[in-house]
């Protein structure tokens, strides 16, 4: 077993990562509230899983700094779980890169930095561990799936340029 190297390339195995990810973070949801998606209506549902993939979008759409050490410390995470998931599950390795680069500006980085602070007050907080546990979930979601050119990556189409505007406007 290798260790987790840092990378900004989310791989054909790490997006599949990212959506067994989501599809099964929902999934139990929705069995454990009686199949139904009534637990949407909740905030302690959505708000920290919603959060947690956003700051990792953005995070990941950092030039460097800190921002870009976690993000490719949690891309390499989940692109080495996909691997491991995919050669025992599926059958094939998926090393190919599949991730779209969107960059964000000076002023949009640190907008991702205060999504990223609002983020550690969250999951120091987080009056329950399930709170943490969906922060942590959107985070590998965001940091995989929410990157690549598939579905997932509307997010990175919509929420960069939001963070680059928000931060001309704001902060110059």
């Amino acid at each position: 077993m290798t260790f987790i190297e840092i990378s900004h390339t989310v791989t054909l195995a790490g997006s599949g990562f990212g959506f067994l990810l989501f599809v099964g973070t929902f999934g139990f949801l929705f069995f454990q509230n009686g199949r139904t998606f009534k637990f949407l209506k909740k905030k302690r549902i959505w708000l920290p899983y919603t959060l947690g993939l956003a700051v990792m979008v953005l995070a990941s759409s950092c030039a460097g700094g800190l921002l870009a050490l976690v993000a490719g410390y949690t891309t390499a995470t989940g692109n080495q779980a996909g691997t491991l998931v995919g050669r025992g599950l599926v059958g094939g390795d998926g090393a190919a890169p599949v991730a779209q680069r969107t960059q964000l500006s000076y002023s949009g980085s640190w907008i991702a930095l205060a999504v990223l602070l609002l983020t550690g007050f969250f999951f120091w907080f987080a009056k329950k561990m399930g709170e943490r546990i969906l922060l942590l979930s959107g985070a590998i979601t965001g940091a995989t799936w929410g990157l690549s050119i598939s579905l997932g990556g509307l997010a990175a189409y919509s929420g960069v340029p939001l963070a680059n505007w928000l931060g001309h406007l704001l902060i110059g």
